[in-house]
């Protein structure tokens, strides 16, 4: 099984992601890339909708086991990484159609951020957190992830979500406004993601133009990253 699979529904693209907790690394990241440049450039598709095929995690964050090692060896592939993980957030946030992620299981960390990275999400409320742990990983953020959750949630909860690292529920997001709607079940979840996407039949020339508008201060901040060292915290 491909690590990503995408199919079309009329208008609707939805993309699987397919390799189980869906820890980012530097073949899963470029696999993503190269589906999202297949939707854009091969198909008439205005909406995405991203899903899991894991029953429990959506997006588990990065790939720590190879991560954590290669820093402390200080493995080349760690910057390829960090800068291929940059693109894949830049790509989601600027991608020229609406995008939902159907957020199917639990989003911890990285897969939290990429969940901030869509317009619109939708998740389930019987399981599944979103959660950014790296206050407790002794990771810091960087500006744009930052102000990726400042846009996603209400400030009053920022600051609990990045200094306490608490695990949001499908019914609190939806309370404060941060995901459309809760749904009961992961098929419930994508169902709908997918029906109310197909709804949103808008041009991409106009969806793209808008988004660099409404993100010109996001594309700043990714023009000028600023990496903390992170062999202190992995130490």
């Amino acid at each position: 099984m491909a690590l990503v699979e995408w199919t079309l529904d009329g208008n609707c693209a939805i993309l699987t992601m397919n390799s189980g907790e869906n820890r980012l690394n530097l073949r899963f990241l470029n696999e993503m890339l190269f589906a999202l440049d297949a939707i854009e450039h091969n198909t008439d598709a205005s909406a995405l909708v991203v899903t899991a095929s894991d029953p429990k995690i959506w997006c588990n964050g990065m790939d720590l086991d190879w991560l954590l090692p290669a820093i402390k060896e200080k493995d080349p592939d760690v910057d390829v990484f960090f800068d291929t993980q940059d693109r894949l957030y830049r790509r989601v946030t600027f991608y020229p159609m609406i995008t939902v992620a159907a957020i199917t299981g639990h989003a911890f960390a990285g897969g939290a951020i990429l969940a901030c990275a869509f317009d619109f999400r939708y998740m389930r409320s019987d399981r599944g957190f979103l959660c950014f742990p790296e206050v407790d990983l002794n990771i810091p953020f960087i500006a744009y992830m930052d102000a990726l959750i400042r846009r996603t949630l209400p400030m009053s909860l920022v600051f609990e979500a990045e200094l306490t690292g608490h695990r949001f529920t499908g019914t609190e997001l939806a309370a404060c406004g941060a995901i459309r709607k809760s749904c009961p079940s992961a098929e419930e979840t994508l169902k709908d993601a997918v029906a109310w996407a197909k709804t949103l039949n808008k041009g991409r020339h106009i969806v793209g133009t808008m988004k660099n508008t409404m993100n010109a201060d996001l594309a700043c901040l990714m023009d000028n990253i600023v990496r903390p060292k992170l062999d202190a915290a992995v130490s």
